[in-house]
């Protein structure tokens, strides 16, 4: 069984690589695509199986109800294998992040660098930022590894310290970052390219990140904080300042080559995403080819790392039979006339109202990725004062908080588990504040914004 997740999830990732340069048979990814559903469903969370196996049996439904012809059911079940492949190229990141101990860095510079708990913690934000940027969901075992132990001994209230500032890390992330699921997600539903989002998402995770660090300084974090010494004689202190330089290096190369494959027209959005990771990531594995390590890393990888991407990889295959039986059936037009009259009426309200219903739904436990298509599509489907872009920004604004904010998201859950505290306490009780601050900041950013 794992052995074919393992081939499926592979072949997928290689079909979607080829078909930036010729032609890929649909049949073929359909087929791959089916296995990798079949066998990974019995692999599955349990989580994860139940909102799969929904929105897979609603995808069907509808396309048995309107008796959809067969290549629209092949066309629906993949079309967001693209989302998996990226997924498979991605975690290829966490090879050289192992192999040169990259971790020993950011631990470096905390001991060195930061007296304050303020500056600590906009320290923590920024580098959850930016390795979130490319380790996406493995980021919150790497900031635990990185962090915990310092902030445990030196940080008053180090568990709220370290969830918020991880919580808002990583969900800031999502405005800008490449890879990021509910990026690629958007970007299919709105229609709008990641060069266009880049600038605007950027500077929202800057004004989200400084509300942070503002709302937490005043609140209280100005104690001094004590570390303990450095030794400066350690390779550590020699290598610090290089691995910083690869770690930045590896963040532009990824933004640059996006940018020159969309310059170029060489593939899709999301297919210039895939084929960028997958050259940087590449590049920096064979940079360490002489490392002993390097065989023992990639067997680690190829036995538990590629398999890791098997929850999500089922539910976006559910996800994209759902939203392609949507778009193929014409169930929106039917509901179009009642959205619209609604939108009509509530008139510039509608903007705040939108976001709210989709946070709420978010907390009752519907995840964000499947409101991101709903909702998307709902709003393209409808008349509103907005341009594709800013439509987008709401978008990934709402899920974004989704994210903080909701118990039952898988980063609330994650976090809550490694710090040992409850969801609770990491979604509303830690974070209720900062996520409506920035709600009203970011839709005031996005309705001013006409790119």
């Amino acid at each position: 069984m794992k052995t074919l997740c393992k081939m499926a999830l592979l072949v997928i990732t290689l079909l979607h690589v080829t078909h930036l340069f010729m032609p890929v048979s649909l049949e073929l990814l359909t087929f791959f695509t089916a296995l990798l559903f079949g066998v990974g469903l019995f692999r599955q969370k349990s989580g994860f199986r139940t909102i799969t196996l929904f929105f897979f049996l609603m995808g069907s439904l509808i396309l048995f109800y309107y008796k959809l012809p067969f290549p629209i059911w092949m066309q629906s079940l993949t079309s967001m294998t693209n989302i998996i492949a990226i997924i498979v190229v991605m975690q290829l990141f966490s090879i050289p992040i192992e192999i040169g101990r990259y971790s020993d860095t950011v631990e470096y510079w905390l001991k060195k660098l930061f007296k304050k708990e303020s500056s600590l913690y906009l320290f923590a934000m920024l580098v959850t930022n930016l390795f979130a940027s490319f380790l996406l969901f493995g980021t919150v075992s790497v900031m635990v590894s990185l962090f915990n132990k310092a902030l445990k001994n030196n940080v008053s209230e180090h568990q709220r310290f370290f969830a918020t500032a991880i919580m808002r890390g990583y969900a800031l992330v999502l405005f800008w970052a490449p890879g990021a699921v509910i990026m690629l997600l958007v970007m299919q539903v709105t229609h709008v390219s990641w060069s266009q989002l880049f600038l605007p998402g950027l500077l929202l995770s800057v004004i989200g990140l400084l509300t942070s660090y503002a709302l937490e300084h005043f609140s209280g974090l100005n104690k001094s904080i004590v570390t303990e010494p450095l030794l400066e004689t350690s390779s550590i202190v020699k290598n610090a300042p290089k691995q910083t330089a690869h770690i930045i290096l590896v963040v532009i190369a990824l933004l640059v080559l996006i940018s020159l494959f969309e310059a170029l027209s060489i593939g899709s959005p999301t297919g210039r995403i895939l084929l960028s990771g997958l050259l940087v990531s590449t590049i920096w594995i064979v940079s360490f080819f002489k490392n002993v390590e390097l065989k023992s890393v990639l067997n680690l990888y190829w036995e538990n790392g590629i398999t890791q991407a098997t929850d999500f990889s089922l539910f976006f295959i559910a996800v994209g039979l759902f939203a392609g039986a949507v778009d193929h059936s014409g169930v929106l037009s039917h509901i179009q006339p009642l959205l619209q009259g609604s939108v009509n009426h509530l008139g510039i309200l509608s903007l705040l109202v939108i976001p709210l219903l989709f946070i709420f739904i978010a907390v009752c436990g519907i995840h964000p990725l499947v409101l991101a298509v709903m909702f998307g599509k709902i709003l393209l489907a409808v008349s509103l004062p907005l341009s594709s872009v800013s439509i987008a920004l709401i978008l990934i604004l709402s899920s974004a908080i989704s994210f903080i904010i909701s118990p039952f998201a898988g980063m609330s859950l994650m976090t809550a588990k490694f710090l040992h505290v409850t969801p609770l306490e990491v979604s509303l009780k830690w974070n209720l504040l900062f996520c409506s601050l920035f709600l009203i900041e970011g839709l005031f950013f996005a309705y001013l914004w006409h790119g």
